[in-house]
């Protein structure tokens, strides 16, 4: 979700926005010009904050309609006590609020600043100096704030923690939030941090358990350990170019290269799973680069769906998504979120264009620079599945939720 609410900001840039429901998204513009050993110091000062920025820029502007409000929140049918937030189609949810009624219990601890959620087996830690979210053994930067002394995070942090459908009626004013049922898998996060002279890499990557069919769940659990191998890979030889041109005599960052690879969970449930995952590399300079790729399972079979597989065989669906992103596009423009120009003028998607599922919608996106400059961070369209029914397969009608 887009965020412009922020208790404390960074002293040396400007500008941040998140993305929209059941995504996150941050772009900085840098106003100050630093150089010599002043700008040495700094690099290496605020470095661990250029990569907290790439790979949130990762993760981009998406969701319901602009409209600025403190609509109602309906949970399960119920209506609770506190009311969410939106700002431009931002929707922000109260953890305490949400957590209590779902039967979480939820601690303030005073001295660290942060959040401590349970219940039965699962624990989430919120850190809020440092915008940090541990969830059992997953650990990532969330989309966090404090409005009017309420702790509020975005929509995709309810989806991924607390197993919920997040949706916004924006004609009535209500956000509906629904318990779905997930799928009976359980998922384990896989940490690997290695750090050498040359370059700092830390891999977290999902491996999955419970499927009736040993050879499904292997099969999908070695594409995310590929993932990971090749990060790792990328990173490596990413370092092994930047000292090369370091022994040739080029300029070259005083920071070591840096890989960071992680993932988000984005559906499960109904026999299909979708997972986002976010590969920031940094070779020197001012910043680092994040790319953006997803995997969408068929759990009974392991096929992995790419963008035509939803659809039925005679159905445009390049030409009504384009249609979507064109439209959307300006909108954003009109709101400031986009600049009024672009690298490339944006005509069509491709036939097979990235995509994940959410709750209620075919996510496409796009990655840094490949339409707007580095500051857009990567963009996100999601065309609800209402909008795409007449054309969707049986088997993903019957696993959307049709809301208009």
């Amino acid at each position: 979700m887009r965020v412009r609410f922020w208790k404390k900001k960074p002293k040396f840039w400007t500008h941040m926005e998140r993305a929209r429901p059941g995504n996150l998204v941050i772009t900085w513009r840098k106003t100050a010009i630093l150089t010599g050993k002043r700008c040495n110091a700094l690099i290496k000062k605020f470095f661990l904050v250029g990569v907290l920025i790439s790979l949130m820029l990762s993760v981009c502007v998406h969701g319901f309609a602009a409209t600025d409000g403190r609509p109602a929140i309906m949970l399960d049918g119920i209506k609770i006590e506190a009311a969410a937030f939106v700002d431009k189609g931002n929707v922000y949810l109260p953890l305490r609020a949400v957590g209590e009624t779902l039967g979480y219990e939820v601690q303030w601890l005073e001295k660290d600043k942060k959040i401590l959620v349970t219940k039965a087996e699962k624990q989430i830690m919120i850190d809020l100096n440092n915008n940090k979210i541990a969830a059992n053994d997953h650990v990532y930067y969330g989309d966090c704030t404090i409005i009017e002394d309420r702790t509020y995070l975005g929509a995709d942090f309810f989806s991924e923690n607390f197993g919920l459908g997040v949706w916004w009626n924006g004609q009535n004013g209500i956000i509906q939030l629904e318990s779905v049922k997930e799928n009976a898998i359980s998922i384990k996060t896989i940490n690997e941090v290695s750090d050498y002279d040359k370059i700092k890499i830390t891999l977290q990557y999902p491996q999955i358990d419970g499927l009736d069919d040993q050879a499904v769940q292997d099969g999908i659990n070695s594409i995310f350990s590929k993932k990971a191998l090749e990060a790792r890979n990328k990173g490596l030889k990413n370092a092994e170019e930047a000292a090369t041109e370091l022994a040739s005599g080029y300029a070259s960052s005083p920071n070591k290269c840096e890989t960071y690879l992680d993932y988000r969970l984005k559906y499960n449930q109904k026999g299909l799973l979708s997972i986002v995952f976010l590969d920031y590399q940094y070779t020197g300079g001012a910043h680092g680069l994040t790319e953006q790729s997803s995997y969408t399972f068929n759990l009974k079979t392991g096929e992995v769906y790419q963008l035509k597989d939803l659809v039925k065989s005679d159905a445009d669906y390049v030409a009504l998504i384009s249609d979507v992103v064109r439209n959307e596009i300006e909108v954003r423009v009109k709101e400031g979120i986009l600049p009024d120009y672009s690298i490339t003028p944006f005509e069509a998607i491709k036939e097979d264009q990235d995509f994940y599922l959410s709750s209620d919608a075919v996510v496409v996106y796009f990655q840094q620079y490949e339409y707007f400059p580095y500051a857009a961070g990567i963009q996100e369209f999601p065309v609800e599945f209402f909008v795409l029914k007449d054309m969707l397969k049986a088997e993903f009608l019957q696993a959307a939720v049709l809301t208009s």
